[in-house]
């Protein structure tokens, strides 16, 4: 009997990383996916202007800086988006991409599976989101009911 060729199931991979530990345990999984399958890895930080630090609201009406070079800063400097990536590499991913994103977090998510074409999106079942979350529903439901791809959520 011939067997074959194995087929790559899996050739774009985004996940979606707000620095919670659901979100860490996604990364993690998708980097090792990603390795197994040779696959391109999208990494995904949604901010919600309402997610900026009332600390640095005030210090930017004082100094007259726009909260958007708040954004700026976090996408620049990485921060868990930054350790992501750092893991990835390390794991020897060969095309790493980030992926900053300001808006409705799920909503974000589904245009970039959309935009890049992914196979496979991974996230988080718990983020950091707040109590309005859990009355309107979660963002990884509503990203697992809305991509046209795999969908994989991590507890």
């Amino acid at each position: 009997m011939e067997e074959k060729p194995s087929s790559k199931s899996v050739d774009r991979i985004l996940v979606a990383v707000d620095g919670s530990e659901h979100s860490k345990k996604a990364a993690d999984l998708a980097v090792d996916l990603a390795k197994k399958w040779e696959a391109e890895l999208y990494l995904i930080h949604v901010l919600e202007e309402k997610g900026v630090p009332k600390e640095f609201k005030e210090f930017a009406r004082i100094e007259k800086v726009p909260v958007s070079e708040y954004f700026n800063l976090v996408c620049q400097t990485g921060g868990f988006l930054g350790e992501a990536e750092v893991k990835a590499k390390a794991a020897g991913i060969k095309k790493v991409e980030r992926i900053c994103a300001q808006g409705n977090p799920a909503d974000e998510i589904i245009n970039a599976a959309e935009r890049l074409g992914v196979d496979m999106v991974v996230l988080g079942s718990r983020g950091l989101g707040g109590f309005s979350r859990a009355i309107m529903g979660s963002v990884s439901t509503k990203v697992c009911t809305h991509v046209n791809c795999a969908c994989v959520t991590v507890k």
